[in-house]
């Protein structure tokens, strides 16, 4: 299979640029270099269509979809936690601390965003690249950077917004107001809208490719409606939700759920390519699919909450949870994710998702149950839609507003699960949070921690914190 992530020539060069164009601030990179790299890269296409796809490979070899879904698995209550390394149990038991480690995405998240930003100021204006594919570029920066951003705000509330690589003005930035974020993160993706292409393009940016690992059009309006639904504007959330839905000829429900992941798969908004050569597909089969029973490299089985959350005939139970049953007499049985069916491979097969058409139903049907759209009824047409592809009868007997809320709550929960931290961010974002992992759910009790509103976030790391 082709990939247009597999230049070695780009690669070389954005492996140097991606160590250099760092933010003093949060990576302690010296910024005079930056300003001689950027300089050097941006004066054809070639180079700056690299410096984005780099970006790509990084969050791939980085494992950020396996760590996303691996760290807010165990703070929440979709993993059940095996390793007896630091990290994990204070993760796991919900009392992540401030000093030494770093918990979830902050580090490499500003990295990506400061070569964002890189992008975006380099190509700005520049003669030296014609302006469609300056447009593209651009637009897959500003998509990136909102992406992350995303994720920031959602694992730690307030955080430095870094719109530049002016390092004297990141080196004592302060942070900025989740509203805020929110603000720039829809900024960037009504830009993203506007410039990028309809198509997924390959490396030349101009010709359209089947192969969805780079943003387009339908991307930035997929995280545009999730954004939306996150800040309570039900109303965009639905319409943007329902733009993409309503693109029939590029997306559709995939009935076959064994299918769902594979690459390029129709249900697929945005996916990321595997950089050659390659020892897996992705990092979430490689890491969840055991081998064995839990040990130090594959330490996670699912949880008993989310195993008990299937309904009777649920084929996303039968088809995305694998088991593994021990061989040393005890026939103990340990339940993993099964969403990637590929452990280790060379010919690949299954890209990671990103953005994946069933949470557009799932947005549009949230947004609908707070009173945009088609309201209830269209709600819960949605919701059946999600429902019949997992071999489930359609709801019955919803009426009100908060029964379709719980509903939609407990389809994402068995949907989108050990998918890039949704049922973490959902708890937090419904309020649900306290009463599922204290009193009376008593999740993090039943892993051996002690609750407090505190651990709904993640801890900025204690070298960053003593900067503002």
């Amino acid at each position: 299979m082709k990939n247009q992530y597999n230049k070695l020539t780009f690669y070389v060069l954005l492996c140097t640029l991606s160590g250099l164009i760092s933010c003093k601030k949060f990576v302690g990179v010296s910024p005079p270099i930056t300003q001689l790299v950027t300089a050097t890269v941006f004066n054809n296409s070639g180079a700056a269509t690299s410096a984005v796809t780099n970006i790509y490979q990084q969050m791939y070899s980085n494992n950020e979809s396996y760590n996303m879904a691996l760290q807010t698995g165990y703070l929440g209550d979709e993993l059940t936690n095996y390793s007896t390394l630091g990290f994990y149990i204070q993760t796991y038991k919900n009392s992540m601390t401030a000093n030494g480690t770093t918990f979830g995405p902050w580090t490499n998240a500003y990295n990506y965003i400061y070569q964002a930003n890189a992008v975006i100021e380099g190509l700005q204006n520049n003669a030296k690249i014609n302006l469609k594919i300056q447009n593209q570029l651009t637009g897959e920066a500003k998509f990136i950077r909102a992406f992350w951003f995303f994720y920031l705000t959602n694992c730690y509330g307030d955080v430095p917004l870094v719109t530049s690589t002016n390092y004297k003005v990141n080196a004592s930035i302060v942070r900025s107001d989740k509203n805020l974020v929110y603000q720039q993160i829809i900024i960037d993706l009504k830009d993203a809208q506007r410039l990028l292409d309809s198509n997924y393009v390959d490396a030349s940016d101009t010709t359209s490719t089947s192969e969805r690992i780079r943003p387009n059009k339908w991307a930035a309006t997929a995280l545009l409606a999730r954004a939306y639904l996150y800040n309570k504007d039900y109303t965009n959330a639905e319409k943007q939700a329902g733009l993409v839905i309503g693109n029939t000829t590029m997306f559709s429900l995939v009935q076959d759920l064994n299918s769902v992941f594979l690459s390029n798969s129709p249900e697929a908004i945005l996916q990321l390519g595997v950089p050659l050569p390659n020892y897996y597909d992705t990092p979430d089969g490689y890491y969840f699919i055991l081998q064995g029973p839990p040990g130090d490299l594959q330490h996670q089985s699912i949880s008993p909450q989310l195993l008990s959350a299937f309904e009777p005939g649920d084929m996303r139970k039968v088809d995305w949870i694998g088991s593994y049953t021990t061989t040393d007499g005890s026939n103990k049985t340990y339940y993993f994710p099964y969403k990637y069916k590929v452990y280790n491979s060379t010919a690949i097969t299954e890209f990671n998702m990103l953005l994946r058409l069933s949470e557009q139903y799932l947005i549009r049907a949230e947004a609908e149950a707070n009173g945009a759209g088609q309201g209830i009824d269209g709600a819960i047409k949605d919701l059946n839609s999600i429902r019949k592809r997992a071999g489930l009868l359609n709801y019955g007997g919803l009426a009100t507003k908060d029964s379709v809320l719980v509903a939609i709550l407990r389809e994402r929960k068995v949907e989108l699960f050990t998918e890039w931290g949704h049922r973490w961010f959902d708890m937090i974002r419904t309020g649900n949070i306290n009463n599922i992992m204290g009193e009376p759910g008593n999740v993090c009790q039943s892993k051996g921690g002690t609750w407090s509103a505190n651990w709904a976030l993640f801890p900025i790391p204690q070298s960053e914190r003593v900067k503002d």
